[in-house]
């Protein structure tokens, strides 16, 4: 009886988050850097730097940061510096990261970053697993905050490593890069951590960006900004409704959706030079806000509209990503609550007679919106819409403004959740 199950099931009551504990020592740097090393093998110790800094992440003058530097390039061009901790056979995954800010206007180009190596043996001592990171970060003067999820199957210990790296500039009497030219490449990273990941932990994210001024367009474009010795472009974001081919739609006409079915979005961002080129930047993958509390933070929100408000008021949706991202529209409350209305009367008169008089015929709309299929069930309302979307690059780990896409139309079409009855 999995249906009737299900129509019965009410929403699990929610548990406070508890703050998990840090598996490792000194990660906000408060007066020293104890408990953090250059690994043995490091192969950059001469041209590379730790140091202990004043800048602390939130402003404190009682606390500090790690500050790792280099001017090394080609082979030697990364220093790292790690802490090693042991890792308990029951766990299953973990959370690391940490705050990471890289001062701009500097001579080098280069990225900051922090991943996690993980280990068979208890002290990090033998060969490596495939270890994870969270992206390089480059010049952007504010804290980024990163956040990664990683398995800990097969580890019985593990290191995070917050590291620099310099990109080699070519050179006519340096084509290998041997040559130390002396330019530094700095950053600072306060608030390191890595805790175990607790079954079930809470999301946290909002459905919706808290100001609808995030999707106004600039009043002027934006400017190029320095990396490096040089001025590059900012990134291209495009955005396009998927087809029930699998193909982005024509930008020229207005997409039609169902109500009953996720809209289906491709969220694209590319640097506007080629890989090769040295204006070439990194920039950190499409990750949707609104798809759940795990995995990496998000870099790109996007706005939903009622086509033609001249008020511009958000629309409530939710989003996750996959291959292609889904966006479903929530509606306001009374739109919310009526759509998961119709899917449970269509599931409650799909039941046995015996057993639909088991089964609530009418709920209020605040056990609609409590249910515990509520969040699974895709109810779009009819109208037409807008969606904007809009890279997140200063907290991202790029220094330009945000960059927006061109705002794209689709139309809901209402369609029932139940099949029409076959006439007899």
């Amino acid at each position: 009886m999995p249906v009737l199950a299900l129509l019965l099931a009410v929403l699990a009551a929610t548990v406070p988050e508890k703050p998990v504990p840090s598996l490792l020592a000194n990660g906000s740097f408060a007066s020293t850097l104890s408990g953090w090393k250059v690994p043995e093998d490091e192969s950059n110790s001469e041209t590379g730097a730790m140091t202990w800094s004043r800048l602390d992440a939130d402003g404190s003058k009682t606390s500090g940061s790690l500050e790792l530097s280099t001017s090394a390039t080609a082979d030697r061009n990364a220093f790292r510096v790690g802490q090693c901790f042991p890792i308990d056979p029951a766990v299953e995954n973990l959370s690391f990261g940490a705050r990471i800010r890289v001062p701009p206007g500097q001579k080098a180009r280069g990225t900051a970053n922090l991943e996690i190596e993980r280990f068979k043996s208890p002290d990090c001592s033998d060969d490596v697993i495939p270890f994870e990171g969270l992206g390089g970060i480059t010049n952007a003067d504010f804290w980024s905050s990163r956040r990664e999820i990683v398995s800990a199957a097969g580890a019985r210990s593990a290191r995070v490593v917050a590291s620099v790296t310099k990109l080699y500039e070519w050179r006519g009497d340096d084509e290998i890069g041997e040559t130390d030219d002396g330019n530094l490449f700095r950053a600072f990273f306060d608030d390191v951590f890595a805790a175990v990941l607790e079954k079930g932990a809470p999301g946290g994210r909002d459905l919706v960006p808290a100001d609808a001024s995030h999707f106004q367009p600039a009043a002027a474009p934006p400017r190029k900004e320095r990396w490096g010795t040089g001025e590059v472009e900012p990134p291209v974001l495009s955005l396009a409704v998927i087809d029930a081919g699998g193909k982005p739609h024509p930008s020229t006409a207005v997409a039609e959706c169902s109500s009953i079915e996720a809209v289906r979005l491709e969220v694209t961002l590319q640097t506007p030079y080629p890989e090769e080129d040295p204006r070439n930047y990194p920039l950190q993958p499409v990750v949707l806000a609104g798809e759940g509390g795990l995995g990496p933070r998000p870099t790109v929100e996007l706005g939903l509209f009622q086509a033609g408000d001249r008020e511009r008021k958000l629309v409530p949706m939710t989003c996750t990503a996959g291959p292609t991202a889904e966006l479903r529209v929530l509606g306001d409350r009374t739109q919310r609550a009526g759509g998961i209305r119709a899917f449970y009367d269509c599931l409650r008169t799909s039941l046995p007679e015996d057993s639909r008089a088991a089964v609530p015929s009418k709920l209020s709309d605040e056990d609609l919106l409590a249910w515990r299929l509520a969040n699974s069930i895709v109810a779009n309302p009819a109208g037409e819409y807008e969606v904007v979307a809009r890279y997140l690059a200063r907290e991202a780990g790029f220094w330009h403004e945000p960059v927006l896409s061109r705002p794209v139309r689709f139309r809901i079409v209402s369609k029932a959740p139940c099949p029409s009855p076959s006439p007899k």
